[in-house]
């Protein structure tokens, strides 16, 4: 399956129409639950059918005087629809199980498929259209389930036992009626491709939208950094404008097709009744029947074409549904159908424990096709080493330390840990041994502890309490109101930069790795979170091979290798003292670096 670029809009699936076909067949999974409802819905369906007769004897029993007869009809009536109450509860209840399971299904499948993804999909892709597809779509897909279905079968049921309760009651006026019936289904075919364009626009619409909105909300800091509110609001309007516009396009199809139907069915009921009326009073008998009609029989006929109608009308909203569905349930499959860039090989194997020796040969790798970012990389990493990775913007630094945990995979060469191709083992126990302290640390919303857990979560609260305290961060975690319970907001709000750090690195501490990397770990703190940092940095990479992006050149002056990198390639290597003295690319950065420490500000050779 071709590769989903959602910010692009590029269509890769067949078509609605076979995702529609998957769904029904997804519907069957659940088959016990949804029959046992539809069973129950043929017959709620079928007893409603039943009012026209209903009325019909009551009303002739009212013309001939006959009060025991209308007793009798009324208490049959109560019986009938309390049984139909009991009966389409049944229906109610189990079909929506049904599609609740369909969906839950769908969810799981989704968001599995997602979490299976590569780095780079989350980088090319806008949250909020993701969220859309997760919430939005399977929402759509199981009002079709739970509704939608149980209607497709309610109608024509309804339709054919009310057309047979009719029929019996006048066959000339059913099939004079009947005459109509073209008119109406062309209008609702005409109508239903419509909608079915402009719903489509409309879910577009909405998953852009809801793209914006994640997207402000996410980085409303730098929105208030750059006194931006007043731009963004005005691409709010926007994108707001565009939305209602696709919205009332929808209504508007939706608003004239719709009553057009409702009024072709009062005009057939009104000849219906004209004729009945006069075939009553003429005393004129039907001619295929040869019955006389009576007060009833055009009472009941009347209720019973209306329900025909009504049912006719139906169709019109379950088609809508349906294509909603299947328009929904074909994005739903897009995700769950995608196939990951980076995946266990079929014989991939368990890797228990390493050393953390790393070596890389030749390696090559380029995010757009012609545009090489890593060029012929060869590195040999012995365990327990520190190595520092320098070079100016664009030198392939965060794109080297991606590599490692294979984030992205090598395009020429290749990557091994104690002599394994990193491609050949399993991913899930090979980062197992690789902790990461990034540049800037987002927690979850949760207590502090299950933070610092989350690459362990069977650890104790002893060994969390140790790891914090390594990191320098037990401290202010009691500070807080209620210690390691404390709650922190969505992203880790609460907590300030440099002390989700230090959790970030207490997080590293528990999960004990053989390699570590540090992604520029105190270029977003302040001095004083700086040396607590720095402290805790230094333990961490006690006797792990340790890579490091340094904010400042002078934090990686006692690194066992130093490696400059320039336009993805090597062109510098060695311990601080012989680079310095060699007066090349890492001299000149150094020298830029004190200069920053000196004036204050950064450099671009840094960024």
């Amino acid at each position: 399956m071709d590769r989903i670029y959602l910010t692009e809009k590029v269509i890769v699936t067949p078509g609605v129409k076979k995702a529609g076909r998957r769904l029904i067949g997804l519907v069957w999974l659940y088959k016990r639950e949804v029959l046992i409802g539809l069973f129950c819905t043929l017959i709620a369906t079928a007893l409603y059918s039943s009012t026209p007769l209903f009325v019909k004897y009551i009303i002739d029993s009212i013309t001939q005087k006959r009060m025991d007869k209308v007793s009798l009809i009324c208490a049959l009536i109560v019986g009938v629809f309390l049984v139909r109450w009991v009966i389409a509860f049944g229906s109610n209840y189990f079909i929506t199980l049904g599609g609740m399971k369909l969906v839950e299904n769908l969810r799981n499948s989704s968001y599995k498929s997602m979490q299976s993804m590569s780095f780079g999909f989350f980088e090319k892709r806008q949250s909020g259209e993701l969220m859309s597809r997760l919430t939005n779509d399977t929402a759509v897909v199981q009002m079709f389930v739970t509704s939608g279905i149980s209607e497709a079968v309610r109608i024509p049921i309804g339709i054919a036992t009310a057309l047979g309760v009719v029929i019996f009651l006048s066959a000339k006026l059913t099939i004079i009626a009947l005459l109509l019936l073209p008119a109406i289904a062309f209008i609702i075919s005409v109508g239903g491709k419509k909608m079915k364009v402009v719903s489509q626009r409309l879910q577009e619409r909405v998953a852009d939208f809801n793209a914006v909105i994640y997207e402000v909300i996410g980085l409303f800091h730098i929105v208030k950094m750059f006194s931006m509110e007043k731009y963004e609001l005005d691409r709010f309007k926007r994108e707001n404008r565009d939305t209602i516009r696709a919205t009332m396009k929808q209504v508007t199809v939706r608003a004239f097709y719709s009553p057009m139907v409702e009024f072709l069915g009062a005009c057939c009921l009104a000849i219906i009744f004209w004729i009945g009326a006069h075939d009553i009073i003429k005393h004129v008998p039907d001619f295929i029947t040869h019955k006389q009609l009576t007060l009833g029989d055009v009472a009941a006929l009347f209720l019973g074409l209306q329900q025909i109608f009504t049912q006719v009308n139906h169709i019109n909203t379950i088609l809508l549904t349906m294509q909603h569905a299947y328009a929904s349930a074909e994005r739903t499959f897009e995700i769950i159908d995608m196939v990951p860039e980076i995946q266990d090989k079929p014989d991939a194997f368990e890797i228990p424990e390493i050393t953390g020796r790393v070596e890389l040969e030749d390696v090559q790798f380029q995010y757009n096709p012609e545009e090489p970012v890593i060029r012929g990389v060869s590195l040999k990493v012995e365990p327990g080493m520190a190595v520092a990775l320098v070079g100016p913007s664009g030198s392939g630094k965060s794109t080297f330390v991606k590599l490692l945990p294979r984030f992205y995979d090598v395009i020429g060469g290749s990557i091994k840990i104690d002599g394994i191709d990193i491609r050949d083992a399993k991913i899930s126990s090979y980062r197992r041994h690789i902790g990461i302290v990034p540049q800037e640390t987002l927690l979850f919303r949760g207590t502090i502890k299950e933070n610092i857990a989350y690459g362990r979560m069977g650890a104790t609260d002893e060994e969390i309490v140790e790891a914090a305290k390594a990191a320098y961060a037990h401290d202010f975690i009691m500070e807080t109101p209620n210690g390691y319970e404390t709650m922190v907001g969505e992203r880790g709000i609460t907590l300030s930069g440099g002390q989700r750090q230090r959790i970030a690195i207490a997080r590293a501490i528990l999960m004990d790795p053989k390699i570590l990397i540090l992604d520029e770990a105190t270029s977003n703190v302040d001095n004083a979170s700086e040396v607590y940092i720095q402290q805790a940095l230094e333990k961490l990479m006690k006797g792990r091979t340790t890579f490091v992006i340094a904010h400042r050149l002078s934090t990686i002056r006692n690194a066992d290798l130093i490696v400059v990198l320039d336009q993805g390639r090597i062109t510098e290597r060695g311990r601080h003292e012989e680079l310095y003295k060699n007066e090349g690319t890492y001299r000149r950065l150094y020298d830029l670096t004190q200069t920053r420490d000196i004036f204050g500000g950064a450099t671009e050779a840094e960024a």
